[in-house]
């Protein structure tokens, strides 16, 4: 039974997916009528985001705060909740929803609420920074997926069909990149065509990228030494990620900081958002920045 005095803030994406988003809503408005709680939404729109949270967050005051979009939805939430002990739930609505498979959250809104309102289990979950800026909850990347999410977004493309476009284009565009990789056993040089920096442990199709955790406090670094169209083809597309097979993230560190040097400017993106090309990239993991609802 949920308490009709608990408070559940929820941050929606409303263009996550619209048929998603639209089923959603309707979701927590029944369940609102039959098992009682007090909530509010807050539509995120691309501007002052970070700062219309917050202003919730402290006049609110939150027992829950809900991400209802995809991964970038999921990490513009939980970037405002660092340190503040507030829990917080998925209600998965996005073209890509990575972490949320990762930790198995329903996909069905109304089994996802029954985990945001009902389950007690609150998993400690970690976050990347970039540079000393960029945070991340799930996944960044360099090079070939990087330069696939850019491509995706300008076009201003949906779905499998937008995705699939641009899946040949950015892979016969990818040049191998050399780079520098420092961390706290030394420094390693390596080449590929796409680096993965994974908190979580798979991507959004299920793929198995490393056997890290988003609780314990490190990182992986994978590295892409080779891209094949035809077996990316064999694998299936879902938005947003290149997946070959579990041989593709084979060559794997795993750290708690590092230091990257790129031989030239690559293609940078972090929770499905492009952001620019860079040669140097400072990372490090946050432990415990985030009280998750599983």
């Amino acid at each position: 039974m949920v308490s009709s005095e608990m408070k559940v803030l929820f941050i929606m994406n409303p263009n996550a997916g619209r048929s998603n988003a639209d089923k959603t809503i309707l979701a927590i408005h029944n369940r609102a009528i039959v098992d009682p709680f007090d909530f509010k939404f807050v539509y995120t729109r691309g501007e002052d985001d970070d700062e219309r949270i917050n202003t919730q967050l402290e006049a609110y005051q939150p027992d829950r705060v809900v991400a209802c979009g995809g991964d970038g939805t999921l990490q513009l939430v939980a970037r405002n909740l660092v340190g503040k002990n507030i829990p917080l739930g998925i209600l998965p609505t996005g073209s890509a929803n990575g972490l949320a498979t990762a930790m198995s959250i329903p996909s069905d809104p109304e089994e996802a609420l029954d985990v945001i309102l009902k389950r007690k289990k609150i998993k400690p979950t970690d976050m990347l920074k970039f540079n000393d800026e960029h945070w991340c909850i799930h996944l960044s990347d360099i090079g070939t997926n990087a330069l696939l999410v850019k491509s995706y977004h300008e076009a201003g493309d949906k779905g499998m069909i937008g995705y699939a476009k641009h899946l040949m284009a950015s892979i016969n565009q990818s040049e191998l990149m050399n780079y520098k990789v420092k961390t706290a056993e030394g420094t390693v040089e390596k080449s590929g065509f796409m680096v993965a920096f994974a908190n979580a442990h798979k991507y959004g199709t299920g793929v198995q990228i490393s056997e890290g955790s988003v609780s314990d406090g490190r990182f992986e670094i994978s590295n892409v030494q080779k891209i094949d169209l035809e077996s990316a083809i064999k694998a299936g597309l879902t938005a947003l990620n290149v997946f070959i097979d579990k041989d593709m993230f084979s060559d794997v560190i795993s750290c708690e900081a590092a230091e990257i040097e790129i031989d030239r400017k690559v293609h940078w993106q972090v929770d499905g958002e492009y952001l620019g090309e860079i040669d140097r990239l400072k990372i490090e993991v946050i432990p415990s920045a985030i009280q998750l609802l599983v």
